[in-house]
């Protein structure tokens, strides 16, 4: 069960605008996979009080929400002292730098160098390569018929330069390609 202090809509509103508000909120459960849980010893710590876990979880996993319904499975309560987001899709720790690095290479004017071309986030959604008229109608916002690709979600590019995130519907007689999100490069 997510939590109602997050970005979710509820009627078009954000779940956390509605509970700030002191008005009812009422999400549904949403099927999770987790992958691992390992929990890890620490010497010293009263495992009875303070525990350490790792999860490998599916998207949409609210890890405040599972450590609440771990608790809850154990019959007490639970929180969550700290949280460390070391993997998000492609992106892990590794080549990672700290606010302090960006912050000093923004001030010498030099953050391009570090920052990772937009492509680099959506290397799991395949390229859809598109005419310069086409990517002219889709930086307009305009739909496309008669695209021959799979249904679902595309990355449009012209030239290998990313125009959109697309969709095309699953309209068989009709597929219809539309903008999720554009890119004004």
């Amino acid at each position: 069960m997510p939590p109602i202090y997050s970005a979710l809509k509820v009627d078009g509103r954000r779940a956390y605008d509605l509970a700030r508000a002191g008005e009812e909120v009422e999400l549904e459960t949403r099927a999770v996979t987790v992958h691992s849980l390992i929990r890890h010893s620490r010497p010293g710590r009263n495992e009875a009080e303070e525990i350490t876990l790792s999860a490998c979880v599916s998207k949409g996993t609210y890890i405040r929400s599972l450590a609440r319904d771990i608790a809850r499975a154990l019959d007490t309560v639970g929180h969550v002292t700290m949280l460390r987001r070391v993997k998000a899709g492609p992106f892990t720790l590794e080549p990672a730098i700290s606010l302090d690095k960006l912050s000093e290479l923004g001030q010498a004017r030099q953050l391009e160098q570090a920052l990772l071309p937009l492509t680099a986030g959506l290397d799991d959604i395949p390229a859809l390569p598109v005419t310069p008229d086409q990517a002219r109608a889709l930086r307009e916002g305009r739909r496309l018929a008669g695209i021959a690709a799979k249904p679902g979600l595309h990355l449009a590019t012209d030239a290998s330069v990313p125009v959109a995130l697309v969709e095309l519907s699953e309209d068989e007689l009709r597929p219809e390609l539309r903008v999720v999100r554009g890119f004004n490069l």
